[in-house]
């Protein structure tokens, strides 16, 4: 007996560091074993450069392919140290707002200049590795702290535990942020210290580990601004703490830090700059409030602004000049619209309309899929291609779909939302002989379930549609941590009863991938084989539209266009493809007139429309605002599946859709395996699935 329990206390102290030092190594593996990976730059590495003197060692095609080295801007680079203190010196003439993710960067800069003058390279050279480790290592003792809290449990729940956070918290999603200057890497890794810190509180509260809490709770605050309004109400609802011991000091030290973790984030609001409040409420009202309204001018005159500026419905911050009806830079314009609106004004104006409130949440959370964010590249030499290390995770939660139903994610949150408000008033109604361990666990869980509102909320109240993807990476996070507590908690019961809500749980997920299979015709021919078609859609003339069932080749789009009209495959199409057609199916198909989506740059050239088409990856959303973007018409005999039709086609492989990445010239858009679609270099090859209008006949 007396063998057994030390063998078992030998175990609690291991598992918790060889736990740390295993995700250390899965980290480091995932970011640079083999090929290093991080995250493209999609315009905020802008503002964090400027601020701490570093700029691109290479400047050219930053915005979608992932760039490691960078250079510093340091006054003396012939002195240590000397260049160590200008590394930590802020650029005041470029300083845009105050955040401690600079400190995070700072610290790194400051261990590149050490690192290069031991290797003897140029002082100035910053590598961005340094703060990756910087995260790993945050994240590294969010773990420790987690495996601590497990480490008197039984070690079946100890493995469940080590292996959900490697799998889900450790996927190449979150770890991809790493290596990038944006601040959710700092949102995630404060997030799970925040976590880790409450639950060592709740199992042996004491001092350190609140301090280590509040600490967590600011850094949380800071790495994105919009966090800062739950930042202060867990401050604040964390004061119960003291509930958990009777001493003065342990209230004391609570209260203390609680106060003071309050006034920095305060301090923090205060200084956040008027042009990023503009920006982001100018997102809010004319990409999210006026989008797709049915009378823009009504819902203007509601927020007290005059109604001409309907014509901005559509439009975003950080369009070029000449896009805008109106010139957005004037001094009118700051009058007549950003010093009438605020927050406050657009969260009224959804409380007085909740279906659009309610609809604007849908789109929110269907933008909810992916991890890291669709629209930037994580590849040093191929634009726009996603790896494939350590993403097991990544592509699950795409795959079983439930995690960003809409339906079901309301539904979830309306029933714990509930089942808490319930277990709040059976709390009230037995206060008196609940223990402080329960009280503490009813806290937290109410702050948690208040996160998932908000953080499901704040970014449509104050952003928009804007970057939706990206800014749902909070919301994604929490979604992620719920379902590797349901693991846990189902690891932790009966083996029989697990087995039956595994089951369960596994045929619910089922039944988001059941689908109604389309009726199919045999139509032409290609190699030597019959081509086998689905029937998409009855048009308005007669026609049937089809599209094949399968890809029939696979193929760059072209080898440096993205205009379908010049595209290579077009020609390949509506030459090769139908070469082994009889002349009986070619007589068949009747040539069809398509929309054609072009570039910004080619906007000279459009038939129609007044902006360029806004990106989308959603299938049932994707053609969002078709109508008015550039076009004009292309008349083909085979064409590639249009937008318009992509939420009535079958998902096989991966194929190209008629879309350009109207951004640039050289990326075009296809739907990805998953379902959503997405954009990557035209030389890159992709599936095809070739699109006809025959008679019904």
């Amino acid at each position: 007996m007396e063998e057994k329990t030390d063998k078992n206390i030998l175990r609690s102290r291991l598992f918790p560091a060889i736990g740390a030092v295993i995700v250390f190594i899965v980290c480091m593996c995932v970011l640079y074993l083999g090929e290093p990976v991080g995250l493209s730059d999609n315009g905020d590495f802008r503002r964090v450069l400027l601020t701490n003197n570093i700029e691109y060692k290479d400047n050219e095609n930053h915005y979608y392919l992932f760039k490691q080295d960078y250079k510093m801007k340091l006054e003396n680079k012939d002195n240590l140290g000397a260049a160590l203190i200008s590394a930590w010196q802020t650029n005041e003439e470029e300083e845009i707002y105050k955040s401690p993710h600079f400190l995070i960067i700072k610290l790194s800069k400051v261990m590149n200049v050490i690192a290069n003058k031991v290797s003897s390279r140029p002082l100035e050279d910053y590598n961005i590795i340094y703060v990756a480790l910087l995260y790993i290592c945050m994240l590294c003792v969010a773990a420790f702290v987690i495996f601590t809290f497990f480490d008197d449990s039984k070690l079946k729940t100890q493995i469940v535990v080590f292996a959900v956070f490697i799998f889900i918290f450790c996927d190449a999603g979150y770890l991809l942020y790493f290596n990038s200057f944006y601040g959710e890497p700092l949102q995630y890794t404060s997030l799970m210290m925040l976590i880790a810190f409450g639950l060592l509180i709740y199992k042996r509260p004491g001092v350190p580990k609140v301090i280590g809490f509040f600490i967590a709770l600011y850094f949380f605050a800071g790495s994105k601004l919009a966090n800062i309004a739950y930042s202060l109400i867990v401050a604040l609802l964390a004061i119960l703490m003291i509930i958990m011991r009777k001493d003065k000091k342990f209230r004391i030290g609570v209260i203390v830090s609680s106060v003071l973790c309050i006034v920095n984030i305060i301090g923090l609001y205060v200084q956040i700059p008027d042009w990023m409040d503009n920006d982001t409420t100018y997102q809010a009202v004319f990409l999210g409030i006026t989008k797709n309204s049915d009378d823009p001018a009504r819902d203007l005159r509601e927020l007290g602004v005059d109604e001409k500026y309907a014509v901005l419905a559509g439009t975003h911050a950080y369009m070029d000049e000449d896009e805008y009806p109106i010139d957005i830079k004037s001094e009118k314009f700051k009058k007549d619209f950003y010093d009438k609106v605020t927050k406050f004004d657009i969260a009224t104006f959804y409380l007085k309309h909740p279906i659009r409130l309610f609809d604007e949440t849908l789109h929110a959370i269907e933008n909810s899929a992916y991890i890291r964010p669709p629209v930037v590249g994580n590849s040093t030499t191929v634009p726009m291609e996603f790896t494939n290390k350590w993403s097991g995770w990544s592509k699950l939660r795409v795959a079983l779909k439930f995690p960003y139903e809409p339906w079901f994610v309301l539904f979830a949150f309306l029933a714990i939302t509930f089942y808490m408000i319930f277990m709040n008033v059976l709390y009230v109604h037995n206060h008196k002989t609940e223990t402080p361990q329960r009280k503490y666990m009813i806290y937290a869980v109410d702050i948690l379930v208040l996160g998932l509102w908000v953080n499901l909320l704040l970014p449509i109240i104050c952003n928009g549609e804007a970057d939706i993807a990206k800014h749902m990476f909070l919301f994604t996070n929490c979604i992620d941590i719920l379902l590797a507590l349901g693991i846990v908690v189902l690891a932790g019961m009966k083996f029989r009863n697990g087995i039956k809500v595994a089951v369960a749980a596994a045929l619910f997920a089922g039944i988001f991938h059941i689908s109604i299979p389309k009726k199919t015709v045999t139509f032409g021919e290609l190699y030597g084989e019959p081509i086998k078609w689905e029937i998409v859609r009855k048009n308005d003339d007669g026609t049937l539209l089809l599209v094949t069932k399968e890809c029939v080749g696979f193929m760059p789009f072209d080898d440096n266009s993205n205009s379908w009209e010049e595209s290579e495959l077009r020609a390949w199409l509506n030459s090769e493809f139908l070469s082994e057609f009889s002349a009986k199916d070619r007589k068949q198909i009747v040539t069809t007139k398509n929309k054609n989506f072009l570039t910004y740059d080619e906007r000279g050239r459009a038939e129609g429309g007044n902006h360029a088409h806004y990106w989308n990856f959603t299938p049932n959303l994707v053609y969002d605002m078709g109508e008015t973007a550039y076009h004009n018409f292309v008349e083909d005999e085979v064409f590639i599946p249009t937008l318009s039709v992509m939420d009535d086609i079958g998902v096989k492989d991966a194929y190209w859709v008629m879309c350009p990445y109207t951004s640039n010239t050289y990326m075009s858009r296809f739907m990805n395996s998953d379902g959503f679609i997405l954009h990557t270099d035209v030389k890159n090859e992709k599936g095809v699935r070739a699109a006809i209008c025959i008679k019904e006949d």
